[in-house]
């Protein structure tokens, strides 16, 4: 078992009390228990760390440890997740392909490579070295992987997608499908056939059951370092940048362009054609029907500015209020009008 000391080291943080300790496990907070790590960013959660029997903690380097053996750091969220990746290190495989796979014509695969059960991977595809398809993933013609990428049991990829190194794709989801384009004056629809490519950078993970449109003539792309949660829809032609944060059910429609480290949290909706601006946040449930400003917070539906939404929230909220309020000037207006016509006669 690793030391604290050694686990210190790794994550680059302060050591104070004793670093032989052993560590075991990491741990909630609330549910420490000897042999445990775990961290305080929040001081709002000091009073656990007290009474828990967690042998040592991550904290920020002015903080209270309770007596604890600590590793110090500005971030210890950051420190943690390092710690935890340092513990529990990714799960891996035996190289090798097994007797169920079905290989193409003309397909290159790299060294250490290894190819679950019922694994199908199209003519003339590239896996490079460490690829990891699970069980039942299907890989179209001239699909390109790269280095140390993971795909979790039955993910399918079209053809000519291009994945990047050091990507995790979760199970279920389907990229390189046709954009939903039709000629909308034919009866039926007239479909639209997609030529262009996905291409997806290095270190981008992918939730379970996404899907991601080919391009109609150019390519779908998504930048390195994006995390995309599950159940999220990314149509044709759309651009995101690199470092973005893409929450679960969001729907982006086709040729909209999404600037570096933008976050989209849960069940937003953006309308086609727009431009989302570098390092914008949009709040759950919004709809994005105008394209946004980067470096801002927008909320509701349609999408503004989070101060605006702010009042229109508390407005809204009001209405019934004023509707009396209408409603009594009103009457009072009816009976005073009443009054006039009645001394007037």
């Amino acid at each position: 078992m690793p030391t604290l000391a050694e686990i210190a080291a790794h994550v680059q943080g302060q050591l104070e009390g004793d670093g032989s300790i052993e560590i075991t496990h990491a741990c909630d907070i609330k549910e420490g228990r000897p042999g445990g790590i775990t961290f305080l960013a929040d001081p709002r959660y000091a009073g656990h760390l007290a009474g828990s029997a967690v042998s040592a903690v991550i904290v920020q380097s002015e903080a209270d440890s309770h007596g604890k053996p600590a590793i110090r750091m500005d971030n210890p969220k950051r420190g943690f997740a390092l710690a935890l990746a340092y513990l529990y290190p990714p799960e891996s495989a035996e190289p090798g392909v097994h007797p169920t796979a079905l290989i193409g014509a003309g397909v290159q695969l790299g060294r250490k490579v290894c190819l679950g059960p019922y694994v199908v991977v199209g003519d003339r595809a590239q896996l490079g070295d460490g690829v990891w398809l699970q069980a039942g993933c299907v890989i179209g013609d001239e699909v390109q992987i790269g280095s140390r990428t993971r795909l979790a049991p039955q993910v399918v990829l079209y053809n000519r997608t291009v994945i990047g190194e050091d990507v995790i794709i979760n199970s279920g989801t389907v990229i390189g499908t046709d954009g939903f384009g039709y000629v909308m004056e034919e009866d039926p629809p007239l479909k639209i056939i997609h030529l262009g490519r996905v291409i997806i950078g290095d270190q981008v993970e992918i939730g379970a059951n996404c899907t991601i449109d080919r391009g109609t003539l150019g390519d779908t792309v998504i930048g390195t370092g994006t995390k995309i949660d599950n159940l999220v829809q990314i149509a044709h032609n759309v651009q995101i940048g690199r470092g973005c944060l893409l929450s679960g059910e969001t729907g982006i429609a086709g040729s909209t362009t999404i600037g570096d480290h933008v976050i989209l949290a849960a069940q937003v909706g953006v309308a086609d054609h727009l431009t989302i601006g570098d390092r914008a946040i949009v709040a759950g449930k919004a709809g994005v029907r105008q394209s946004l400003e980067g470096g801002k917070v927008y909320a509701g539906d349609p999408a503004v500015e989070h101060p605006d939404w702010l009042r229109q929230v508390t407005a809204a909220g009001q209405l019934p209020e004023l509707v009396k309020r209408v409603r009594a000037l009103e009457n009072r207006q009816e009976q005073h009008e009443k009054q006039v016509e009645g001394e007037g006669n």
